[in-house]
């Protein structure tokens, strides 16, 4: 909110003076857009007890009293105290989740906080910073969190009481994507923040504040809780100054707070408005109300609606209400903000926000969320009290195709390996056609139709989504505008990397961590300027802000592997740690084969790599059980054998490594030939060819050219009888098989026209298979 007076009340007793409202136009409650319910948000955090550094003396009740003051203005409070890395993290992606649309957002840090290089870093209570490599995992940088808590926020306040003595006066410390190290200074420097913010220091750049008496609150934000409840009126800049001046002088001219500002307008913190007065409407065109009015409202209203960031409540109540009827708020929701404000032309919408929480969808079971508030209702002489029950049930959709870190999800999520993709088509196909309006929808579509190969029909409903303004949906087609793994001979999205970074750039611009990562990890890898990476470096580093495991990981590997100048072992080690600490799958496997391989500081150690490896197999990698099955082909791993390689090459295959197709057929053949017949391994072998990995296809047709046609063909067969044709397996491939591969092509959508050489059979016969049973691109 960045204008005066705010538009939405939201204390109990706020007053609506309500126009008429038709019964005629009531339905039930819905869920609409966020932009019409845009609580303020606050993240207040104070660390005190720090476990390796200093303690300090009143940061907690700093905080709390920063936290007391918010929740009195009406802002939604995400509060937290004495925070590790990981407990940060959660914190910030909460708050995130639950920023809606041009809102206004206070955050607010009372710790430690130190300088280096060009940024600025806020210590957790875990900081020891021992290590040259330890800074992104034991802080969190100001700039980044602006960006994310500012990319869907209308305006930001940012107010930092940690300005005390440097607590690492020895550490050196990886600051940049460079190798070169920095030295921690005391007190925070200047940083641009981004547009319609309004950065607040308790002192100025490069000095140190005051912690105050013990038991008390720092000279700073006494100043400050003081202040802004004495000065309703008063714009955000007027009220800083006249801190600046209380602070100065109450600490004997030493302290001086400090601002910077990118606001475009006057900014406002303080109550929101009691009262909000709407013209009466035009009786010549006002429609009869219910000529019960008020006092036939019922003493409680029941009201069910879908779980959804923004819910509209307005259409339960104005059966009830007449021209000139006032409503207002004696009693605010517990789980949630609501606020009544003027509709379109005369109408009353009553808005609720539920706090939304990250949960894993396995563990919801679309349980029902409850709240309730209580309305005043009055009509001349007439006073009616309505209690507003409200529960909320999660859409099935949202359980069944929710995304991790989606801002505008409602916090349900599945990891792609987790998903029922027949359940969530079904499920975002219904909610779809309910709410048509509500992009989040048409991307978790997406998501159910990508998961089954069904590619086209897939970038359709993010391009949908993407219209509808929803942000993930921006990474989900800039994904299939570049991808590998999308066949654009036969699927028609063109490869577009243009559209794609462009794309990405949106939602960098919205605070998605998905794009940052996409777009971040491309600018670091290319052969490009020494600007290019670093800002590849930034907006990867942004989205680890946010515990984004992706982006670990994408680090680790760059500064392990990539042979750039840039490349620092030690220092990719401890981002792959950081990621496989998360759960990541992919986190675990790059640890696979640093333990395999040796390096970075750590010796081979093969069984420690087989387990990491099936560790993250089991958790659904789609590599990670080849890598198994060449480490026990290899000799490393004594105790196994060629069977139990075969299998893991299978899981491979089936997942759509294209080596493990490759690898497994070979392991049949030349291993296994007397357990398992030649077509089996011929089988495997035209399944690799049928995905896109040149090599493994070109291994995999190396093997087929060295066996008979008879097998090659029986392989074929060997396909088809798994698809569920009653064909015979005799490697006779006669005009019955060739009907048979034609029709099954036919119906997978391919062409129906059989090829004459028996490798390009087998081939087509794979490529029906896959098809019919498509692998998860989305897990690629």
């Amino acid at each position: 909110m960045t204008a005066l007076p705010p538009k939405r009340p939201a204390l109990a007793a706020a007053v609506l003076a309500l126009a008429l409202l038709p019964a005629a136009a009531a339905q039930a409650a819905f869920e609409t857009s966020e932009r019409g319910a845009a609580p303020e948000t606050a993240i207040v955090i104070g660390i005190q007890d720090y476990d390796h550094v200093s303690d300090l003396t009143n940061t907690r009740k700093d905080a709390e009293a920063m936290a007391e003051m918010l929740k009195s203005f009406g802002y939604t409070v995400y509060e937290g105290y004495d925070l590790d890395k990981r407990g940060f993290e959660a914190l910030l992606r909460q708050a995130a989740l639950n920023i809606r649309d041009g809102s206004q957002v206070f955050f607010y840090y009372a710790g430690h906080g130190i300088q280096l290089g060009r940024r600025n870093y806020l210590l957790t209570s875990d900081a020891e910073l021992s290590g040259i490599h330890d800074l992104p995992f034991q802080s969190v940088t100001l700039d980044r969190v602006s960006a994310i808590l500012g990319g869907k926020a209308g305006s930001q306040i940012l107010m930092l009481d940690s300005c005390r003595d440097n607590p690492v006066p020895q550490a050196k410390l990886n600051a940049e994507v460079g190798a070169q190290l920095y030295e921690a200074r005391e007190g925070f420097d200047v940083f641009r923040p981004p547009l319609n913010t309004l950065v607040a220091f308790s002192t100025s750049p490069g000095a140190t504040a005051l912690d105050g008496e013990p038991g008390g609150n720092s000279p700073y934000t006494a100043s400050v809780v003081r202040h802004f409840p004495a000065s309703p009126d008063e714009d955000a800049m007027t009220v800083l100054a006249a801190i600046r001046s209380d602070v100065y002088s109450s600490t004997g001219n030493t302290q001086v707070p400090w601002e910077s500002s990118t606001l475009m307008q006057k900014i406002y913190l303080r109550p929101a408005e009691r009262s909000l007065n709407i013209a009466a409407a035009d009786p010549d065109t006002a429609m009869e109300a219910s000529s019960s009015g008020i006092s036939q409202i019922p003493a409680e209203l029941s009201v069910k609606v879908p779980l959804g960031r923004a819910l509209e409540l307005a259409p339960e109540i104005s059966p009830y209400v007449q021209a000139g009827t006032t409503v207002s708020i004696v009693e605010t929701p517990s789980a949630g903000v609501t606020s009544l404000q003027s509709g379109d032309g005369s109408a009353l919408s009553l808005s609720y926000a539920p706090k939304l929480s990250e949960l894993p969808a396995r563990k919801d079971g679309g349980q029902v969320r409850k709240d309730r508030m209580v309305l005043r209702l009055a009509q001349a002489d007439v006073v009616r009290d309505v209690t507003v029950n409200l529960e909320m049930i999660a859409r099935q959709c949202d359980l069944e195709a929710g995304d991790l870190l989606d801002p505008q999800g409602v916090g349900l999520y599945r990891y792609p390996n987790e998903i029922d993709l027949k359940a969530a088509e079904t499920a975002c196909r219904e909610a779809v056609e309910a709410a048509p309006g509500i992009g989040r929808l048409h991307y978790q579509l997406g998501r159910a139709l990508q998961g089954q190969g069904r590619l086209m029909e897939a970038y359709e409903a993010f391009e949908k989504a993407a219209e509808l303004g929803h942000v993930r949906a921006y990474n989900a087609v800039a994904y299939l505008h570049v991808t590998p793994n999308v066949d654009r001979e036969t699927v028609p999205i063109p490869y577009n990397l243009d559209k794609a970074f462009a794309l990405w750039d949106k939602g960098i611009e919205a605070g998605d961590p998905f794009s940052m990562h996409a777009r971040g990890k491309r600018l670091l890898r290319k052969d490009g300027t020494p600007e290019e990476k670093q800002r590849g470096f930034d907006l990867l580093s942004r989205a680890v802000e946010l515990g984004h495991t992706y982006a670990l990981n994408e680090l680790g590997v760059f500064f392990l592997w990539s042979g750039d100048e840039l490349a620092q072992p030690a220092r990719g080690l401890s981002y792959l740690e950081a990621s496989a600490g998360r759960g990541d799958i992919y986190g675990t496997a790059n640890l696979g084969y640093v333990y395999r391989d040796g390096g970075a500081g750590r010796p081979v150690d093969k069984e420690k790599a087989r387990s990491l490896f099936a560790e993250a197999a089991q958790l659904g990698h789609p590599h990670a059980p080849g890598e198994i099955g060449r480490m026990i082909m290899n000799g490393d791993l004594p105790g196994s054998d060629a069977a139990e390689a075969l299998e893991w090459y299978d899981m491979g295959l089936a997942r759509g490594d294209a080596w493990g197709g490759a690898n497994g057929a070979w392991v049949a053949l030349n291993r296994l030939s007397d357990r398992i017949p030649p077509h089996a391994a011929a089988a495997r072998a035209g399944k690799a060819m049928a995905l896109n990995d040149p090599d493994a296809r070109a291994a995999a047709q190396d093997l087929l050219e060295s066996m008979p046609e008879t097998d090659v063909a029986a392989g074929t067969q060997s396909i088809l009888r798994q698809l569920g044709s009653g064909i015979a397996i005799d490697g006779q491939f006669g005009p019955a098989s060739r009907r048979e591969l034609g029709n099954w092509a036919r119906e997978a959508g391919l062409p129906a026209t059989v090829p004459e050489d028996a490798i390009s059979q087998l081939q087509l016969a794979a490529q029906v298979h896959f098809a019919l049973n498509p692998i998860r691109q989305d897990l690629f």
